[in-house]
């Protein structure tokens, strides 16, 4: 991780995307990772910098009881991933457009859970992009300019989490 600036910057940037997370939910605890966690997320940051690797023709399954913090672990590795490729944008192949993570869930209670966590998520990564030092390489102008008529930017503070109603508003 410390031969690739921007990989040790973008597991920074999750780091403290993710403690914003959970600052969010639980205010009064300092945030940390669990042991296994922590080894989920270190165990797939090369694989995700390195598009070579041979990590990429497998998939991961995380089996631990209910309660034990499976989401922190995968989302840790998503919060990774989307501030690696902000950072890789102006010089990757997709410019970081177009779709980084699926989530799918069976269940649908479960579903609107793992959405209000996911936004939970998503609105310190971009709280996080919009005051970056470094903004032009967190910057979303590129997609500005290529698809104007589609972008609406929402209001993180708009976003009731953990009820069943999570709605965004522009």
């Amino acid at each position: 991780m410390g031969e690739q600036e921007d990989v040790l910057e973008a597991f920074c940037l999750a780091n403290r995307a993710m403690a914003m997370a959970a600052r969010t939910k639980r205010p009064n605890d300092e945030p940390s990772w669990r042991l296994f966690q922590l080894a989920f997320v270190l165990l797939n940051l090369r694989g995700i910098a390195d598009p070579t690797h041979p990590d990429h023709e497998c998939a991961e399954l995380i089996f631990f009881p209910t309660g034990g913090g499976k989401t922190e672990a995968y989302q840790g590795v998503i919060a990774f991933t989307l501030a690696l490729r902000r950072l890789r944008a102006r010089t990757a192949a997709h410019a970081g457009l177009g779709v980084a993570v699926i989530l799918r869930y069976t269940l649908r209670l479960l579903t609107l859970d793992q959405l209000g966590r996911a936004a939970a998520l998503v609105c310190p990564l971009e709280s996080l992009r919009r005051k970056a030092p470094a903004r032009p390489k967190l910057d979303w102008d590129r997609y500005r300019r290529q698809n104007p008529e589609r972008v609406q930017w929402s209001s993180c503070r708009s976003l009731v989490v953990g009820r069943q109603d999570v709605q965004a508003t522009s």
